[in-house]
């Protein structure tokens, strides 16, 4: 499994964030920022990226504030919908965000 490590502290903002995080995933132009974009892409595989699963990516350096509330929130959105593809197609999209302190 490919694992992509991220610096959460090099981060001044969401926006600079989501911007790194679509390089790494090879987003597509067009690929928005918000969470059900990166769920539509890393999960359901719309065609907006073009690195394919199985994949983790960890964050570490988080210490609370915004940015640790989105990617909290984006991972725990990535498992919700990978549950539902296992419950809907019997299949399992292994992408893993990782948080780390």
């Amino acid at each position: 499994m490919r694992t992509i490590e991220m610096d959460g502290a090099a981060y001044a903002s969401i926006k600079a964030f989501c911007e790194d995080l679509k390089t790494e995933i090879r987003a597509l132009p067009g690929h928005g920022a918000s969470i059900e974009a990166f769920v539509d892409s890393m999960i359901w595989a719309n065609g907006m990226s073009e690195l394919a699963p199985p994949y983790m990516i960890r964050v570490r350096g988080l210490h609370g504030g915004p940015l640790a509330e989105f990617v909290k929130d984006l991972s725990n959105a990535l498992g919700q919908a990978r549950m539902e593809v296992r419950n809907r197609r019997a299949e399992d999209v292994e992408v893993i965000l990782s948080l780390r302190r």
